[in-house]
């Protein structure tokens, strides 16, 4: 489980096949910042959340604050996108068989 801000870090650093110091490096931190954040001593600051944001827009902002879905944001896109396409066929099925039904003629 990645509940906490220090299994996320360690999760994605570890993900990006990364060792903490270039993880800081790529997003302009200090390394003992990284190391204390995964220590649970310390909290990522804004900037260094923006930084990462910016620097790996694949990530999802939302599991990275608050540990909430994927990972990666892309793999958010893809269950929605999923979900989409088979919410489509079940229209495309429901029309098919609705225009085959025989429906009675109204009596006056």
């Amino acid at each position: 489980m990645t509940n906490t801000v220090a299994q996320r870090f360690e999760h994605l650093i570890s993900s990006l096949e990364l060792d903490c110091i270039s993880f800081a490096k790529t997003i302009y931190a200090n390394p003992m910042d990284i190391k204390k954040i995964i220590n649970n001593k310390g909290k990522p600051s804004f900037d260094m959340l923006a930084n990462i944001l910016l620097k790996y827009p694949n990530i999802s902002a939302e599991w990275l604050i608050i540990g909430k879905g994927s990972v990666w944001a892309n793999e958010e896109v893809k269950k929605r996108d999923s979900k989409i396409e088979e919410l489509r066929y079940i229209i495309e099925l429901q029309k098919e068989l609705l225009s085959g039904y025989d429906y009675p003629t109204p009596v006056a």
